[in-house]
């Protein structure tokens, strides 16, 4: 009997071993083939992920997700775009375009973000930039103020040039911009698209997407995907960026130099399935929620809102299974640190930023954020405001009158009394005369 006891023991135990061991590989993160690697939550802009991911590199015609993003702030969908002599002369993929044909903004991206056309990103830089070099300069500019700061641009198309570099980490932070846009995301999602007839020659142009995470019955195809570049070139090999959506939650992958789409395609979704499996972004503050109040003085009370979303990226293994969101978010137990400062005497309007936070949870710092007010309020100091004083002018003219009159009236009716007195005093000394 004991011996059969022991060997279901041992038996069970083996069981719980191999369910650990399964459950562990389950969530160690994939190897990916590629040289420099990135799986970033787009809630809270941490790094699930990295390898390599500060390494400078060749980023081929992810670029193009810069000069569309550039694009997109600066132009407008339906400006026309009159294609000078340089875009028809670009090396590398193209669509053919020709000196003197028009096209729209909105033609030119699908171009640009579909086909990979390098005529497309030249005529688009030209069109915004005002000239190529000028272009280049804004995208190093707006990459900066994104945080890219590992990043330096030499031309609008990614071509391989010296110097034009990025890396994993600044290639996710520019898409995680990109994606904010729904034009954006729409073009990436596009299967085909028609250019409309040439306005030299009458030629209608075709374009279709070489994302083939997005692209329909590709043996890639990823169903969560949500947009997305693709680069090549000889030099910097295979290149990709690319974001998914399951459930609400956003993951991007950006992988640089990797030897061939056979190895990119199927590691991006190893990589998105480990983050949507394994990692939950956790709602602690949402924008427009009153989140705090903040004493002025003893009768001013300011009732302060966030001014964006907070999220906190939690390890779904760190849980029980089920868990609610709401059990998970009374375990972190989020505070507000609200920053001091003198407002006695100042003025706002109910949606004004007025004070800094800092978020912490189980008691270390999160993030920063922004409070506003959730009310009006006017100081008006020791002396009245002009609208006051406005609305009070006429009461004060009234009085100033009516005391000026009593004045005078009193003034007389004493000098009348005085006048009296004096004629009394001179009869009285005539008698006694």
């Amino acid at each position: 009997m004991k011996k059969i006891f022991s060997f279901f023991t041992i038996f069970s135990l083996c069981l719980l071993m191999s369910g650990n061991i399964n459950a562990k590989a389950a969530t160690t993160p994939p190897d990916v083939e590629s040289e420099a690697a990135v799986l970033m939550d787009v809630n809270t802009g941490e790094i699930i992920y990295g390898k390599n991911e500060n390494k400078p590199m060749a980023p081929a015609s992810t670029t193009k997700v810069m000069t569309a993003l550039l694009t997109l702030e600066k132009a407008k969908l339906d400006d026309k775009v009159t294609i000078s002599k340089v875009p028809p002369t670009a090396e590398g993929t193209s669509i053919g375009l020709k000196e003197g044909e028009i096209y729209t903004v909105n033609d030119l991206l699908h171009g640009l973000l579909l086909e990979s056309a390098n005529d497309c990103a030249e005529a688009l830089a030209e069109h915004v930039g005002g000239s190529m070099d000028n272009f280049v300069k804004m995208m190093n500019e707006r990459a900066k103020a994104l945080g890219a700061t590992n990043t330096n641009f030499v031309n609008p198309s990614g071509l391989y040039e010296p110097g034009h570099l990025t890396t994993a980490h600044d290639l996710s932070l520019m898409l995680k911009e990109a994606i904010k846009n729904p034009t954006f995301v729409k073009i990436c999602r596009t299967q085909v698209y028609k250019f409309p007839p040439s306005n030299l020659d009458g030629n209608e142009k075709w374009v279709s997407t070489k994302d083939e995470l997005i692209r329909k019955n590709s043996h890639f195809e990823y169903k969560y995907a949500l947009a997305g570049k693709t680069g090549y070139t000889t030099l910097s090999k295979h290149t990709f960026t690319g974001a998914a959506e399951k459930d609400g939650h956003v993951l991007i992958v950006s992988m640089l130099y990797s030897q061939s789409k056979q190895n990119y395609f199927p590691d991006a979704i190893k990589l998105f399935d480990y983050g949507f499996n394994n990692y939950e972004p956790i709602k602690l503050y949402s924008k427009g929620d009153e989140v705090a109040n903040y004493n002025v003085t003893k009768s001013l009370n300011i009732p302060l809102v966030a001014t964006k979303d907070v999220y906190y990226l939690v390890n779904k293994n760190d849980y029980k299974p089920n868990i609610s969101e709401a059990d998970i978010k009374t375990y972190l137990a989020p505070k507000l640190q609200v920053k001091n400062a003198n407002l006695e005497k100042a003025s706002f309007k109910q949606g004004d930023e007025i004070l800094d936070s800092t978020v912490t949870v189980k008691g270390k710092d999160l993030c920063g954020l922004k409070l506003a007010s959730n009310i009006d309020r006017e100081y008006k100091g020791l002396l009245p405001s002009s609208t006051a004083y406005k609305n009070i002018k006429p009461f004060v003219l009234a009085l100033s009158i009516a005391v000026v009159s009593i004045f005078f009236i009193t003034l007389r009716k004493y000098l009348n009394f005085k006048k009296k007195q004096s004629t009394i005093r001179q009869k009285y000394n005539n008698i006694a005369q």
